[in-house]
């Protein structure tokens, strides 16, 4: 599946074993049917005398028939399997001072994530890929886990699981748990660690003649969130609370699962010397949004997420900042997500020379309405990066701004390192600077300046869980990124 702006990863591959023939097998050389006689003096050369064929012969090519047969089966079963994966340890600190509307923030901590992936080409059409990886099972959008419970060991489970199947050129069809169809690691959408289990589409198409594109590509998928198995909504009251009833589904009817369906397009080209640009155009539309509220409060139906898992969650997931019906309540004050959004970016490998080295960079713009909204329904996000990091002093620089209002997105799946506390209802700034130490390691510094935009309106039934007017919050992260 075509991925937006890759991230290029050492990979190690596990070879077939070579046959070794024993030395015990090795005869004297022959030259057709004849081998060459001892000189004797005074040194001239015998005639070429004719010998009968080695008996032998047949004999050891059948063995290293055999051996080569043997090696082949053990080749099989070894090689062709792709390791690689990243270790990340970082430091966190997070920092806002109180005010009359909202506490004091200061989490200072260490944390560290790591990753395995295994990929194996099962056939020139199909191919499968698998992700281990830590992380909490209470927190979707992080991989990360805390220096802390003092001893006790943290869970490692199946971040990705899928196979794809590539029958021609142009057609690519996968299935399985796997990042979203359009992620692209902008931190504008969504969260880099969310995963979701579906179904997606990619058809690539060459554009013979085209000026300033060269390809397009239609990208689909489809996501299956939940599977709440309740027939029946009952009605809601004070001693037997509904959740759903509670969160707008109508009595008596039957709960459908959450889903989420992407559709749309990514265009690729040249503008002319060294720029490339791609432009991408995607609507999302959400399907019973409104469980992904429920999850996040204490209503949560067993069902709706341990029963899937087979464990029990010490708690809910955690709440994002979008507007509410009530506060902490389990619905949206959008009346539904239905997203489109255009990316548009431009890069060149000599963005700039520096002491006669070319330097990568690029910058882009992103843009995203909720249709389903009535208000606060807009996001946009800049970026300008100049740099990259290969080799010991290598060094990247990035600075975004992005603003997400309360009903633009959702926020239990986008960013909550640019959206800290807040991961919509907010307005930041991002400085990141990334110092290459070798190949394989890199020191990335993180710095994040982040206000809340609106103030809960209880005439519009809007609450949001950190209002306009909160002190600012600081963040930073410091990290050692090793992949291998």
């Amino acid at each position: 599946m075509a991925r937006f702006a890759p991230e290029a990863k050492p990979r190690v591959e596990v070879a077939s074993l070579q046959p070794v023939i024993p030395s015990s097998l090795v005869t004297t050389p022959k030259v057709g049917a004849f081998e060459m006689a001892t000189l004797t003096p005074p040194f001239a050369p015998t005639a070429m005398v004719p010998t009968a064929p080695d008996p032998d012969m047949a004999s050891i090519e059948k063995d290293v028939k055999v051996l080569q047969t043997e090696v082949g089966k053990i080749g099989k079963n070894l090689g062709g399997f792709v390791f690689s994966g990243d270790f990340r340890y970082r430091f966190d600190a997070q920092l806002r001072h109180a005010n009359t509307l909202t506490g004091a923030l200061q989490n200072i901590r260490n944390r560290y994530r790591v990753r395995l992936n295994v990929d194996k080409e099962l056939s020139p059409k199909f191919k499968f890929h698998f992700q281990l990886s830590t992380s909490p099972y209470a927190n979707q959008i992080t991989n990360d886990q805390d220096f802390a419970a003092f001893g006790a060991k943290h869970p490692f489970s199946v971040a990705e699981a899928s196979v794809n199947y590539t029958p021609n050129k142009t057609l690519t069809l996968k299935v399985g748990r796997m990042k979203e169809v359009f992620a692209d690691d902008t931190r504008f959408v969504w969260d880099d660690d969310i995963r979701f289990n579906g179904f997606e589409q990619d058809i690539m198409v060459p554009i013979k003649g085209g000026t300033f594109f060269k390809s397009m590509e239609f990208r689909a998928g489809e996501y299956i969130l939940t599977n709440p198995n309740t027939l029946i909504v009952p009605a809601d009251s004070a001693a037997t609370p509904s959740p759903y009833a509670r969160a707008g589904f109508p009595v008596g009817s039957r709960v459908g699962a959450a889903n989420l369906y992407n559709m749309g397009v990514v265009l690729k080209g040249h503008l002319g010397g060294a720029w490339s640009h791609q432009f991408v155009f995607d609507t999302q539309v959400w399907r019973n949004p409104n469980q992904i509220a429920l999850a996040s409060t204490a209503l949560v139906p067993a069902g709706l997420v341990n029963g899937a898992l087979g464990l029990t969650l010490s708690g809910a997931f955690a709440a994002s900042s979008n507007g509410l019906t009530t506060a902490g309540g389990p619905k949206f004050t959008a009346n539904g997500f239905t997203i489109p959004r255009i990316h548009y970016k431009m890069e060149r490998a000599d963005f700039l020379t520096f002491r006669g080295k070319k330097v990568p960079g690029y910058v882009e713009f992103l843009a995203s309405r909720n249709t389903s909204a009535d208000f606060l329904r807009d996001a946009i996000m800049g970026n300008v990066s100049i740099g990259s990091t290969k080799k010991l002093g290598d060094v990247r620089f990035l600075y975004s701004y992005a603003i997400k209002d309360a009903n633009s997105l959702i926020g239990q799946f986008t960013d909550d390192d640019l959206g800290t506390q807040y991961t919509v209802n907010m307005a930041a700034h991002q400085f990141r600077v990334d110092i290459g130490l070798t190949k394989f390691l890199s020191w990335q510094n993180l710095f994040w300046i982040q206000e809340a935009r609106r103030a809960s309106n209880p005439a519009q039934n809007f609450f949001v869980l950190i209002p306009r007017g909160a002190n600012t919050n600081f963040r930073y992260l410091g990290q050692f990124a090793f992949t291998f």
